[in-house]
């Protein structure tokens, strides 16, 4: 994982010319993204995720969650539904978006994509490739923005 930091760094601060290995990068992140996503209401599954073991949510944990339970996992937790509030909060009103915010909305609430479906009138199976995908890419956003802009004097999420 913190390969992964020192790649997103490397990436977003390189000129042209990168544009592939920064889409796999992305794409990695965004993986993890959509598995934390799935594990929301897991903090053990989440401990687990290496999105865990970044040098962020590390340093969350240590500062906000310690002393308790899996604080890696709750860390990445609050800083999941603060990424997933946020896009709701900015995208929500957007016609394009306003599906995908509902999927994150619903998913969150631990609905399944065959439930959400139901919900949206649509397939499961479209669910799954339209507005789970669009969904995780703007966490995954919101989340590498945040890294990517957290400094050691930031004010992280407060503890729940």
């Amino acid at each position: 994982m913190q390969n992964m930091n020192a790649d997103l760094a490397k990436n977003t601060s390189s000129a042209g010319g990168h544009a592939e290995r920064d889409r796999a990068t992305f794409n990695s992140w965004e993986q993890r993204v959509g598995d934390a996503l799935r594990n929301i209401g897991d903090r053990s599954l989440l401990n687990q995720n290496p999105l865990a073991r970044s040098s962020y949510i590390e340093r969350l944990a240590a500062e906000n969650y310690r002393g308790r339970l899996l604080p890696r996992g709750l860390a990445l937790h609050d800083v999941l539904l603060a990424c997933v509030e946020k896009v709701f909060s900015e995208v929500s009103h957007e016609p394009g978006l306003a599906r995908a915010c509902t999927y994150l909305q619903l998913s969150v609430e631990g609905l399944t994509c065959r439930e959400i479906g139901r919900r949206l009138n649509l397939s499961r199976e479209h669910v799954s490739r339209v507005y789970r995908r669009k969904a995780i890419e703007l966490v995954t956003e919101e989340l590498v923005f945040r890294i990517k802009n957290a400094s050691v004097n930031s004010n992280p999420p407060a503890a729940n």
